[in-house]
C-alpha cells in the first residue's frame, strides 16, 4: 500500500504576509526584497482573507505609473476567496487541484490560520521522492 505525503513534510513556513491595507507599493518591495511571488493577506485574527501575487501587482503598478495615481491598498487588488490547504493534505491531491485551478501557491491554513505556503515547486518535488521511492521498492 502507497504511503500519503503530506503538505507538512513539504510546505515552506510563512516568510511574507501583509494586511488589507498594506499599499501595493509596500507589498511590491517587500516581495521583491523576499523573493517571493505571492504571499497571503491576513485580518487581524491572523485568518486569511486575500492572496495577492505578482500579477496582480504589476496591473496596479502599471495603472498607477500610467495616471500617476497614490498607489492603492492591498484589498483593492488582492483575490479575495483564495484556495488553501491544510498541513494534513495529501500531496496527490493538491497536484491534482493545480491540474484544474492553475495557482503556484497556496496558503496552507490550520485551525484558522495560516501557517506556510506551498508551491508548485514543493509538490513537484514530493511527488519525485515518491516516484523514486516507489520505484526502488517496487
Amino acid at each position: 500500500m502507497e504511503s500519503r505525503i503530506l503538505v507538512k513534510e513539504f510546505m515552506k513556513p510563512l516568510k511574507l504576509s501583509f494586511t488589507p491595507e498594506t499599499t501595493v507599493e509596500a507589498v511590491v518591495h517587500a516581495m521583491l526584497k523576499s523573493r517571493v511571488s505571492a504571499a497571503p493577506v491576513l485580518n487581524g485574527g491572523k485568518q486569511l482573507v486575500g492572496f495577492i501575487t505578482h500579477q496582480d501587482c504589476i496591473k496596479q503598478m502599471l495603472n498607477d505609473t500610467y495616471y500617476c495615481e497614490d498607489h492603492a491598498l492591498a484589498e483593492s487588488i488582492m483575490y479575495r476567496e483564495p484556495l488553501s490547504v491544510s498541513p494534513e493534505d495529501d500531496i496527490v491531491k493538491i497536484a491534482q487541484m493545480i491540474i484544474d485551478n492553475k495557482p503556484k501557491n497556496y496558503p496552507v491554513v490550520e485551525e484558522g490560520k495560516v501557517i506556510g505556503m506551498i508551491s508548485r515547486e514543493d509538490i513537484l518535488a514530493a511527488l519525485d521522492l515518491n516516484r523514486t521511492k516507489a520505484c526502488r521498492t517496487g
